[in-house]
């Protein structure tokens, strides 16, 4: 596993953290012809969770009306992610010395998102928080967890 902190500091390397998005924003303005929404990376000193925010193109937005065109946009991020998911982790890899493992997709027709988070860790997590309810806290709307370097993210708990 790739250490993050520097030999005499304790907060994250800040340079990786952003060598990381820029590496994975260049992945995937290649693949797919356009520049991610945003790239978020979180280090702490003994891992790192990326994950990377797009925003539907007007053509999904538009297939997303209907319950038919959500699936065919869901299925095909999802295939998009899973046949290019070992290609990205070599590009960080050779192009950041950082290596990635567990990595999951979410594909939200409610917002017109796709998030796709990463780790460097054998799993991660993705909690999706609803709308605060005054008095009562946060409803999580799901949990989506992938274990190996070979996981998606499809189960929900």
């Amino acid at each position: 596993m790739t250490t993050l902190l520097p030999a005499r500091g304790g907060t994250p390397c800040d340079h990786v953290a952003r060598r990381v998005a820029r590496s994975i924003g260049g992945f995937e303005h290649t693949l797919l012809g356009r520049v991610p929404r945003s790239v978020t990376v979180v280090a702490m000193p003994d891992r790192l969770v990326v994950t990377v925010h797009e925003a539907f193109t007007p053509l999904e937005r538009r297939l997303t009306g209907d319950a038919g065109g959500c699936c065919r946009v869901d299925d095909f991020h999802r295939d998009v992610f899973e046949s290019s998911r070992e290609a990205l982790l070599d590009h960080v890899r050779r192009t950041t010395g950082v290596d990635l493992d567990a990595g999951l997709v979410h594909v939200d027709a409610a917002t017109g998102s796709i998030l796709k988070t990463f780790s460097t860790e054998s799993s991660v997590e993705l909690v999706l928080l609803g709308q605060a309810l005054p008095a009562l806290g946060v409803p999580v709307n799901a949990h989506l967890h992938a274990n190996g370097a070979a996981g998606i993210g499809a189960g929900r708990s």
